[in-house]
């Protein structure tokens, strides 16, 4: 309430009226007569006998370690969801799984629930299928017994005991989980790499048969000629023996004495012969049939050896195929229980000013507005002393699954000056997100050696709502978005294959050349266009023939703050405004998300269309919010930062309820 009228918060715009025709649509709760009150023993906290809630069974109250006495309640909108007010932020947030299990609403359920499927004894389990049945505990108990029959009537021998822990889930399984998996993973490596030597050693005794093979048919071919030159010698000596028997000497006839002995030396000459050559002619053919005889075993041996070794390779092929996939599967998994999304905050320090931040945990960042200390949690939060080398360890876990063939992004928000390009780019001596990212990725590539990649790289800004090619003979020329389904298309946009990491340097080089920048109040050399720069991942598998298609995409933001702070003007508002637009949209898309809307306005801006294939299905996706701890910025910083906690509740692919419901089934 504000001057006796009702706001309510809107995470783009800010503080806006509440319309009319939207108070029949709830109950409003009067936080300073219905919150519930308790009482605190030295040693047990809450004293939960002393709770009280309003009549609406639906509104409650929940303690929560670190953050003591919270307002709940379901709301009814498309299905119905309990949120509870978050004081800090000043808004109705979804109350986490593991909370909500301690509202006496939720309790009731679950307990009617487990009275007709006594086999039922996860207490989560149940809370989440009534979540999704609208807290209507006859469907879920419905649901149950169609898919599972009537086994869930009958209790277990040894029931588990399931402890409420205060609203902290079981963090032990999880890691239980984590730990399992990594030992599959290694074991898939040390298959894998055994299969390798294998089929080393099969290619090798392969090429030694091969070659034997080569050897004996060389030498079958030189007998087959030997066996025809003495049959056409033996055919021409009985030509020759045929001609002289001819010869007939009639009664009368007169020969010279000297011209028969001649022909008498002649005649035995070619009778000598003629046996020297039939002899000669029968132990080559018999030295030919022993040849033969002893080549064909081998042969024969060596076709089924051909054909087992054949075989064993297909078999080996598949094995590696499915030991390849499993593997792959299962890291993408292990990425998926550690999230899809993941929301890192860094902090610039500014040494002239007074700061306003605090880093109380490796996790959390409390912002100090006028004595009032608002505090933020993120998976990772890097203070001002943090390296470059500290801040890329968060991501570079997920750049194996753009190898993979899963699209990666990672992105850099956050208002002008406060170190996104420097997050992402760096500097000539201490390369930024994006340098050794792509570092990572060429380094894990030329790791696997039985799959022959090919990696293109592409430079673009959007400026105005212009998609420029900064790589182009022509960087002003605009170009068109084309959507199909969920892939997206860009045509004439320059792609340069690349690599090594030289190359990438000096691509990034000629595209920051041609990058749009100006001068604003808030910093000399603002950058006035969104930079992404992408990188077309293709990968086929030498062994299996299995084809890897990834793409990662690194975006640097143009800066988010209010035009009234950069006090532009002419062409430089111009651009702040369609700036603001895009990062409005970007907004609008991660509120869908969040809310697992059935439709996800991609399509309002340009930028939103270029990141959709990396905000879908089993994507991974690292956001870097950027503050400055100048008071000066405490409006940006706080506005950064309710944004980066918005981010944090998206989820993309797989949760990790589903992989601990099947784990349980």
């Amino acid at each position: 309430m504000q001057d006796n009228n009702r706001l309510y918060f809107d995470e783009i715009k800010g503080f806006v009226p509440f319309p009319e025709k939207w108070y029949k649509h709830g109950k409003f709760i009067d936080i300073l007569q219905e919150i519930p009150t308790c009482s605190f023993d030295n040693e047990s906290g809450p004293n939960q006998d002393e709770l009280t809630i309003t009549d609406d069974e639906r509104a409650g109250g929940l303690w929560v370690p670190g953050k003591g006495m919270v307002t709940t309640y379901i709301f009814e909108e498309r299905t119905k969801v309990c949120k509870y007010f978050d004081t800090d932020c000043g808004a109705w947030l979804i109350l986490p799984l593991q909370w909500e299990m301690n509202l006496d609403f939720i309790k009731k359920r679950v307990e009617q629930v487990q009275e007709r499927l006594p086999s039922l004894s996860d207490h989560r389990e149940v809370t989440a299928a009534l979540r999704q049945c609208n807290y209507d505990a006859d469907e879920v108990i419905s649901i149950f017994l169609a898919i599972f029959g009537d086994i869930l009537l009958i209790p277990f021998k040894s029931q588990r005991d399931y402890k409420d822990e205060n609203g902290y889930r079981h963090l032990i399984e999880r890691d239980i989980i984590i730990d399992n998996l990594r030992q599959k993973l290694e074991q898939s490596n040390t298959t894998v790499e055994n299969l390798h030597e294998k089929i080393r050693e099969l290619l090798e005794d392969n090429c030694q048969q091969s070659e034997m093979i080569q050897h004996l048919n060389r030498k079958i071919s030189e007998l087959e000629v030997n066996h025809k030159e003495a049959l056409d010698r033996i055919a021409a000596l009985q030509k020759i023996c045929g001609t002289y028997n001819s010869v007939s000497i009639t009664p009368g006839s007169y020969m010279e004495p000297k011209r028969l002995l001649e022909l008498h030396k002649c005649t035995r000459e070619l009778s000598i012969s003629n046996r020297h050559l039939r002899s000669m002619l029968n132990h080559k053919i018999s030295e030919i049939s022993q040849t033969l005889n002893k080549i064909m075993d081998p042969v024969l041996k060596l076709k089924n050896t051909e054909a087992a070794l054949t075989q064993e390779t297909e078999d080996l092929r598949s094995l590696y195929k499915k030991e390849a996939l499993e593997k792959k599967l299962l890291y993408n998994k292990l990425q998926e229980i550690c999230g899809n999304v993941k929301v890192f905050c860094r902090c610039r320090q500014d040494s002239e000013a007074q700061t306003i931040l605090d880093f109380p945990s490796e996790n959390e960042i409390t912002v100090n507005q006028n004595g009032n200390v608002k505090r933020f949690s993120f998976h990772k939060v890097y203070p001002p002393y943090t390296t470059q080398d500290q801040v890329f360890e968060g991501t570079q876990p997920i750049i194996t699954s753009c190898a993979d063939g899963y699209n990666i992004c990672i992105v850099a928000y956050g208002q002008t000056g406060s170190g996104k390009t420097y997050t992402m780019m760096g500097n000539e001596g201490d390369p930024g997100v994006n340098i050794r990212s792509i570092g990572e990725l060429l380094r894990i590539c030329q790791q696997r050696k039985s799959i022959r990649y090919t990696i293109k790289v592409s430079m673009l800004e959007i400026y105005n709502e212009a998609v420029q090619d900064l790589l182009s003979n022509q960087p002003r020329a605009q170009l068109e978005v084309m959507t199909q389904g969920r892939t997206v298309a860009i045509p004439g946009l320059t792609e340069i294959e690349v690599k090594t990491e030289s190359d990438i340097k000096n691509v990034m080089q000629l595209g920051s050349k041609n990058r749009t920048v100006a001068s604003t109040k808030m910093n000399s050399e603002s950058s006035r266009s969104h930079l992404i720069l992408m990188l077309w991942v293709n990968g086929v598998d030498s062994y299996s023939g299995a084809k890897y298609h990834g793409t990662l995409t690194l975006c640097d933001l143009a800066g988010s703050e209010q035009i009234s702070q950069t006090e532009a003007a002419g062409q430089r508002l111009v651009e702040a405004a369609a700036i603001n637009k895009s990062l409005a949209a970007l907004g609008q898309v991660l509120v869908a998300l969040k809310n697992n809307a059935l439709h996800i306005p991609f399509k309002n801006s340009k930028l939103t269309r270029l990141l959709q294939p990396a905000f879908s299905r089993d994507a991974k996706v690292c956001i870097f919010i950027n503050v400055n701890s100048n008071i000066e910025n405490l409006g940006e910083t706080l506005r950064t930062l309710q944004f980066g906690s918005s981010v944090q509740q998206v989820s993309l692919g797989k949760i990790i309820q589903n992989c601990q419901a099947q784990q349980l089934k």
